[in-house]
């Protein structure tokens, strides 16, 4: 009888405590000598491999933390609106890869210097000519290609694929943006360059992508979109982001820096 009542109170504090602390990839508690870092997945500023987080984004991520002797940073990848969430509900130190945005000022303290500063270009086939007008005036005579999720800014490149391409062809991310190039479904695609070369590279179609120069200007950025750390301000971090801001100005100045930008566009591109 005492056995069975011992054994019987050892299973409703087993429950209980497994009610208490369920399996969750939310942090359940936020440890003072760990650095929770959430973002989302975008290849090759953060992606995975064999199971390992890598990227350039992750990278300088890690460069930062060993330059300025922070504690250890967990990066949490999630679904980018989670990513943020956590973010402004304090679950995460702090989100990195975001664009400015008026609603995100609210909860989060931007560092003045970007983390990635994503270029974009609009690309063509190799083989089929395409005539444009830094205006896009006969850019109706042209079908694009976007990603899901990209914003591409609020100024011209935004008005002509909302207006001015005879039509906008949306697909998931950079590689399934090349495939419709690749396959004839579009005539232009707009993507940011590294990604895109990452792609190319990836897919062995380097050699049929080309970007395309407007016919009245030698620059073929059509956009420049840095994204930045942002700090919640549900913790107090300011030593923190000024220690970071220091190391990551310090780390852009290095050759070290552009020596891993070559690992992951080729050489062809400066950030």
């Amino acid at each position: 009888m005492y056995k069975a009542a011992v054994f019987f109170l050892l299973i409703n504090l087993f429950a209980l405590g497994c009610l208490a602390n369920p399996a969750s990839t939310t942090p359940s508690a936020h440890h003072t000598n760990t650095l929770i870092a959430s973002t989302t997945l975008v290849p090759p500023y953060v992606y995975k491999e064999h199971g390992q987080l890598m990227g350039l984004a992750v990278d300088i991520l890690r460069e930062i933390e060993k330059r300025t002797e922070l504690a250890p940073i967990d990066i949490r990848i999630q679904p980018w609106k989670r990513a943020l969430r956590w973010a402004e509900d304090g679950t995460s130190d702090f989100v990195f890869m975001s664009g400015v945005d008026k609603a995100r000022q609210r909860w989060g303290d931007y560092m003045s210097t970007p983390i990635i500063v994503e270029r974009y270009r609009l690309y063509r086939l190799k083989s089929q000519a395409v005539e444009l007008t830094s205006n896009y005036q006969q850019a109706n005579r042209y079908r694009i290609g976007t990603e899901r999720g990209c914003l591409y800014g609020h100024g011209i490149l935004r008005e002509a694929i909302d207006q001015r391409f005879s039509s906008n062809t949306i697909s998931n991310d950079t590689e399934s943006n090349l495939k419709m190039l690749l396959q004839g479904r579009v005539d232009v695609i707009a993507g940011d360059a590294v990604r895109v070369a990452w792609a190319l590279e990836k897919m062995g179609a380097g050699e049929k992508v080309v970007a395309v120069n407007f016919v009245d200007s030698e620059d073929s950025i059509v956009l420049e979109w840095p994204t930045y750390i942002v700090f919640s301000k549900k913790r107090d971090h300011q030593r923190l982001k000024s220690k970071m801001e220091e190391a990551l100005k310090e780390f852009y100045a290095s050759t070290a820096y552009q020596n891993l930008l070559k690992q992951y566009s080729g050489g062809a591109v400066r950030l």
